[in-house]
């Protein structure tokens, strides 16, 4: 099926996208979860606003016991990296195929909330905090109180993923996945 028509914007700063998201638009950066929805008609954006090249968004920093993940960085990324604990890069290196995990960002991954989705268990285990900005300033919601249901989160329609802060330092952690639960 075709997806319905739609603007496309591409946001230079984080001020462009928010602007245009009090307008109605719709975040795009790996489009993993997006595209899906739109070919199956169960978003009808007006506009998309994509946020791709906003590099400020990319990348995996540590500041003391805190690792900060960018909403853009890719699942990829996250996997490879050395500074995050086992569970989080061993559930990010089994998303999807090697083209989603290259493509896929971890902001559009758990703004989704998709019920398929790991990241969101591993970040409420891990006690992570998702930060977003908005119209309204910065704000930080622990993982355990964003995600609120099977696709629902406390991201308001008029904010945007920033990044997820994870805190380091605690016991192990490890990631396991069950394939096939149904039968």
């Amino acid at each position: 099926m075709y997806p319905p028509k739609f603007d496309y914007q591409r946001a230079g700063s984080v001020d462009e996208a928010l602007s245009a998201l009090q307008q109605g638009a719709k975040v795009l950066a790996g489009g993993h979860s997006l595209i899906p929805a739109l070919k199956l008609r169960l978003a009808d954006p007006g506009t998309l606003v994509d946020i791709g090249r906003l590099d400020g968004l990319k990348g995996i920093s540590v500041n003391g016991n805190t690792a900060t993940i960018g909403a853009l960085t890719t699942h990829a990324m996250v996997a490879k990296a050395d500074n995050l604990p086992a569970a989080l890069t061993e559930a990010a290196g089994m998303i999807g195929d090697p083209a989603v995990r290259n493509r896929g960002t971890v902001g559009g991954n758990i703004a989704h909330a998709d019920p398929a989705s790991d990241l969101p268990t591993v970040f409420v285990g891990l006690g992570a905090t998702i930060n977003l900005t908005g119209p309204n300033g910065n704000r930080s919601v622990a993982a355990a109180d964003f995600f609120l249901d099977l696709f629902y989160t406390a991201l308001e329609e008029n904010e945007l993923v920033v990044s997820v802060d994870v805190p380091l330092g605690g016991g192990g952690s490890a990631y396991a996945k069950l394939f096939n639960p149904a039968s």
